[in-house]
């Protein structure tokens, strides 16, 4: 067996793995939320936004007078959409537990939804508005960890409950309802003990404490080291769905930034005295598409993809990849605790910056120092954010080439899994008929 078969093998056997099934399952099924919701993202904060790419392209608010108005309309969409995944996560991932385990329950992903808002619903300090950042995309792998547990403690001790008992008349639905009371009743109670412990933890301002602290250590004058260790760690939260630490690369290190731009705009801009900054090397050179460079992959899978579906999902999720929204293609291609996609998916945003710093400090590109309106697309970021350099450009249209043929072999990869995974998900079904 040849090197190439052996990982295909391996990362076969990872994917069959009872939870990584339960998260690819759910990815599936939440495909259409993410792709519906980065749009809708897009047009609310890149059409509408006044510092949006588009609403400048475009003169937005030249020809459209009413445009807070219907900004707040697709602000509201997008936060019902994208904004509350991971509680959605929480409701599939029950469900399809249930299911694998052939003790499907609607009950259980009612539950397990209740279950996850009841954690981390708490009241922002000082007034009645609700912090959503624990609802998310962000938290994805939680809210799927969440529904994957309570899914569990259903097949224990949980009754099946389908669809079909709905036809069943109302006696029989009442039945039904009343075996899952039980379990119902203890992962509520959980939930609750889970809410009250967080809330002393809030109370005693521990979460700002720890914030704090993690601000304080990064919050230094720029280290490159730290710099790339951080974009590191960030991708990496991204690829195990975790993505709440990427708001530390846009806000770390705003004075150096600020002192950049006084600098550039009364001095030579190549010798600016933070030329590294973590937010104009992340933002400028490793985002191109969103995270993990996913410009370059939804590209590589309509360049050798063999799967119809496959090539659907990337082209459905162009759009959104040029103005860097990668949501997607990492839900339609399941690249969230995807093996195969780790490598490239982790270190290709660091090569980039990597190379991107060697042109810097040999002055053949000056450093991004200048605003960059919201949702311009990744590609043109360097060349905006250094005032129009056309070398900018070029380079940034050599990483993405480099960034696909670097996918390529990946993508092949994961479509060779793919294939076995479902050969032997047909077989599997086969037995069961």
């Amino acid at each position: 067996m040849g090197r190439k078969q052996r990982l295909v093998t391996w990362a076969v056997r990872f994917n069959q793995h009872a939870f990584v099934q339960i998260l690819r399952e759910t990815l599936i099924m939440l495909f259409p939320v993410a792709l519906v919701g980065s749009i809708v993202w897009i047009i609310g904060d890149n059409l509408l936004a006044p510092n949006g790419f588009l609403a400048n392209i475009l003169r937005v608010r030249q020809w459209l007078p009413q445009r807070q108005f219907f900004r707040a309309l697709f602000g509201d969409a997008t936060t019902i959409t994208v904004g509350w995944l991971a509680s959605y996560a929480a409701f599939v991932s029950a469900i399809m537990t249930t299911r694998r385990y052939r003790s499907g329950n609607l009950i259980a992903g009612v539950c397990a939804m209740i279950s996850y808002v009841l954690i981390f619903y708490h009241t922002i300090r000082g007034s009645q508005a609700v912090e959503l950042r624990y609802f998310s995309v962000g938290w994805l792998i939680i809210g799927i960890s969440v529904g994957y547990l309570v899914g569990m403690l259903f097949v224990k001790w949980g009754y099946p409950f389908t669809l079909s008992d709905v036809h069943g008349g109302s006696q029989r639905l009442l039945a039904r309802i009343l075996k899952n009371l039980r379990p119902f009743t203890l992962v509520l109670s959980g939930a609750f003990i889970l809410h009250m412990l967080y809330a002393v933890w809030r109370v005693f301002n521990l979460d700002t404490i720890t914030t704090q602290a993690l601000s304080s250590a990064i919050g230094r004058h720029s280290n490159y080291l730290l710099n790339i260790t951080l974009s590191l760690f960030n991708t990496l939260a991204v690829w195990l769905g975790f993505a709440e630490p990427l708001n530390l690369t846009s806000s770390a290190y705003g004075n150096e930034i600020r002192s950049n731009l006084i600098y550039a705009l009364t001095h030579s801009s190549f010798a600016v005295p933070y030329p590294f900054t973590p937010s104009a090397l992340y933002n400028g050179f490793a985002n191109f598409g969103g995270t993990g460079v996913t410009l370059a992959l939804v590209i590589g899978i309509l360049w050798v993809g063999r799967n119809r579906n496959q090539q659907t999902v990337a082209k459905l999720s162009v759009f959104p990849a040029i103005f860097n929204n990668g949501l997607p293609i990492l839900f339609g291609s399941c690249v969230f605790l995807n093996p195969i996609y780790l490598v490239p998916f982790v270190l290709l945003p660091i090569i980039n910056m990597l190379i991107a710093s060697v042109f810097i400090f040999i002055h053949a590109l000056p450093p991004i120092v200048y605003p960059v309106p919201t949702g311009t697309p990744g590609i043109l970021v360097p060349f905006i954010g250094t005032g129009g350099d056309w070398r900018a450009l070029l380079l940034s249209i050599l990483l993405v080439i480099i960034d696909i043929i670097a996918y390529i072999p990946f993508i092949k990869l994961a479509l060779a899994v793919e294939e076995q995974l479902a050969g032997e998900g047909d077989k599997q079904n086969e037995s069961i008929k």
